[in-house]
């Protein structure tokens, strides 16, 4: 999947504008069929080697994007979010990851062809696509840091970092507060750790008094402290 966060993407009754766009690029958008799709927690949206020619934007909700191994295990390479535009990735076997609804989902569902060749014809729609690449490859470049070499409590500070940041562009934090509806499995499969590991470094993380982590509510409570800790530099999210 491709996927790129744009809090200038709003959705009316016609589907998704996006600042800068002339009346042509307006219109143009108008002809490509967006649909509004409500997607249940646990949904699978896309299979993994499903071969289905959508995009989607999402409106509300937050989805997984993974990558599904033999015996039922998965690594989560990203969290879909409020703003996102996903784009699947195919190739001769389908598509190369699974996206699935973690919560009630709502998304603008249209083909991915034609909003490709719509996006040959304007300039701002093919920036909207080039931004989702770009931004694809600095997040999925973090994440496999995460992994390879940040700690187990460096890379969990760390995602708790990326996504106050990417939900802030979105305005869904106040008081560096948010609603997080993670369960430890799902940050497990992100972070390559076991749902007991994950469950020590949230403890962990409390102990410091870098952030808490109760009833799906994240408070960060040192934000500058836990920056420091994880090294975290946010220019990727904005990308």
């Amino acid at each position: 999947m491709t996927y790129s966060s744009h809090p200038f993407l709003r959705a009316n009754e016609n589907g998704p504008v996006r600042a800068g766009l002339d009346d042509g690029d307006t219109a143009l958008i108008e002809t490509l069929g967006f649909t509004p799709k409500r997607y249940a927690a646990g949904t699978v949206i896309v299979r993994q080697g499903e071969h289905k020619d959508r995009m989607f934007v999402i409106e509300s909700g937050w989805g997984c994007i993974a990558h599904e191994l033999e015996g039922g295990q998965r690594q989560i390479l990203d969290f879909t979010l409020k703003g996102d535009i996903v784009l699947p990735q195919v190739n001769g076997g389908g598509a190369l990851e699974t996206f699935t609804a973690l919560t009630d989902l709502s998304a603008l569902v249209a083909s991915t062809k034609t909003f490709a060749l719509a996006a040959m014809k304007s300039p701002p729609l093919f920036s909207v696509v080039l931004e989702a690449l770009v931004q694809n490859g600095a997040v999925i470049a973090q994440h496999l840091t995460d992994v390879g070499r940040r700690s187990a409590l460096g890379r969990s500070a760390h995602l708790f970092l990326e996504l106050t940041a990417r939900l802030e562009r979105v305005g869904a934090v106040t008081r560096n507060s948010f609603e997080c509806p993670l369960t430890q499995y799902d940050l497990a499969d992100a972070l390559g750790l076991t749902p007991i590991h994950v469950n020590r470094m949230l403890r962990e993380l409390r102990e410091r008094k870098f952030l808490e982590f109760r009833h799906g509510h994240v408070r960060i409570l040192d934000r500058a402290g836990l920056i420091k800790f994880a090294g975290f530099a946010g220019e990727y999210v904005e990308s």
